[in-house]
C-alpha cells in the first residue's frame, strides 16, 4: 500500500508541474533603465541535479551578451562589491530535480541589489521572473527561451 501512495505523490506532483510548466511572470521597473544603472554582474545559481541543467557556461554568456545588447554595463570583476548604489546582480536561479527520466523545478531570474543603508538592510529587487517547468530530457533550451522573454520585457519595461 505504501508504494501505491508514493506513486500516487510523484504522478500528483507531475499533474502539477504540467499545469505550471507554461506559466511564466516577468516584470521590469519602468525606473530600470542603462542610463540609470553603475555595472550589473551576472550570478548563477546552479541548484539542478541529475543533469537537468547541462549548458551553464552558455547561459551566462548569453545573458551578459543580452545585456550588453540592452545597453547595461556588465561587469566581470570577480571582487564586485556595489561601490556605486546603482550597482546590480542579475541572479539566474535554477532549482530542480529529475523524477523517473523527467527534470521539473523552477527557474527564477532576479535583477537585484544588496542594501545596507543606515537601519535598512535587505535586497532591493528591481526586476523579476519565476517559470515552473517540466521537461523530458533537461530545461537547457527552454532556459534560453525564457531568459530571451525575459530581456524583451527589459526593452520595454512596463511595471511601476
Amino acid at each position: 500500500m505504501k508504494r501505491v501512495g508514493n506513486k500516487m505523490k510523484k504522478l500528483l506532483l507531475t499533474a502539477s508541474l504540467l499545469m505550471l510548466a507554461t506559466q511564466a511572470s516577468a516584470w521590469v521597473s519602468k525606473d530600470f533603465v542603462p542610463n540609470k544603472l553603475g555595472e550589473i554582474r551576472v550570478t548563477i545559481n546552479d541548484n539542478a541535479q541529475d543533469g537537468c541543467w547541462t549548458n551553464i557556461g552558455e547561459v551566462k554568456r548569453y545573458a551578459k551578451d543580452k545585456l550588453e545588447l540592452l545597453g547595461y554595463d556588465v561587469s566581470n570583476d570577480l571582487s564586485f562589491t556595489y561601490l556605486n548604489q546603482n550597482d546590480f546582480d542579475f541572479f539566474v536561479n535554477v532549482l530542480s530535480a529529475r523524477n523517473q527520466g523527467t527534470c521539473y523545478g523552477v527557474i527564477n531570474l532576479a535583477m537585484a541589489r544588496k542594501v545596507d543603508n543606515a537601519n535598512i538592510r535587505g535586497e532591493f529587487t528591481a526586476a523579476g521572473g519565476s517559470t515552473a517547468f517540466l521537461h523530458g530530457d533537461n530545461v537547457n533550451q527552454y532556459l534560453l527561451e525564457v531568459l530571451g522573454d525575459f530581456f524583451d520585457e527589459m526593452k520595454n519595461p512596463q511595471f511601476e
